[in-house]
């Protein structure tokens, strides 16, 4: 018998809009009640089949619906924990970046005991007028985390095309996306990310999605992460700049956060 849904889907998205607008990432993210009907019915062909998760449905398995295989293969998959512990895709950067993406504008959302589907494919277009550099965690962000071990990831994580494989303890992924028109323009390239903490410049692993063909088709253009080599310091004021070179404009975004 299928779990009750700890969190509704109304819960959820108001769950991940909090979570945008408090780093500066456009909320206002509707529930597409059409998309969180297929999530419901994945989550429960992977309860009647006993899988943890799966993008994929088999006609002619136990529970096996048309919208749930659509669910199945346009969205995020957890099975780790629900939402009532916090965002179940935090340790999971390619599907982070999905989520919080600044153009996402609906979604479908269910989760069930710890399986949790969101249904995001379609789910894009939000207009932004001008070209902008948006990141995770925002300016002025406080209570980041030090450390992050990513797990399960598929079909890779981002630190895995650059020599920290899931399973290794970092620092946190750090999250720039260049949104705007110049996103449909052409391609970018980062000229320049660093942070700095108080014993210096902090070493990182900078991912360009692009020139990684495992990871590249799962994020947006202009989509970069920057990984912090090591755990960073506790209570530890830090810096980040960023310079983006896109098709038509080249922008800087300097911001601070600080450790919990």
């Amino acid at each position: 018998m299928a779990l009750v849904a700890a969190v509704t889907p109304g819960q959820i998205v108001a769950k991940l809009n909090a979570q945008r607008v408090a780093n500066g990432i456009p909320g206002g993210i509707t529930l597409n009640a059409q998309w969180t009907a297929g999530c419901q019915h994945h989550v429960h062909y992977e309860e009647l089949n006993g899988i943890a998760w799966t993008h994929q449905e088999t006609p002619g398995k136990p529970g096996f619906t048309k919208d749930g295989q659509i669910a199945g293969g346009a969205g995020d998959q957890s099975y780790t924990s629900g939402w009532e512990f916090g965002n179940p895709f935090e340790n999971l950067p390619l599907h982070m970046a999905t989520l919080m993406a600044p153009g996402l504008m609906q979604l479908g959302a269910y989760e069930s005991g710890r399986r949790v589907c969101m249904e995001i494919a379609m789910g894009y277009g939000r207009p932004i007028a001008s070209n902008t550099l948006f990141t995770y965690p925002g300016n002025g962000r406080t209570g980041v985390v030090t450390s992050q071990t990513v797990h399960g990831e598929w079909p890779a994580s981002p630190g895995d095309v650059v020599g920290l494989p899931q399973g290794r303890t970092t620092g946190p992924t750090i999250y720039v996306f260049s949104v705007g028109p110049w996103q449909f323009q052409g391609a970018f390239h980062l000229s320049v990310a660093k942070v700095v903490g108080p014993g210096g410049p902090v070493a990182i692993r900078v991912v360009d999605p692009t020139q990684h063909p495992k990871i590249k088709p799962y994020v947006a253009p202009g989509t970069f992460f920057l990984i912090p080599v090591s755990p960073l310091r506790s209570h530890a004021h830090y810096t980040a700049t960023v310079t983006v070179v896109g098709p038509n404009d080249t922008l800087t975004k300097t911001w601070h956060f600080t450790t919990a």
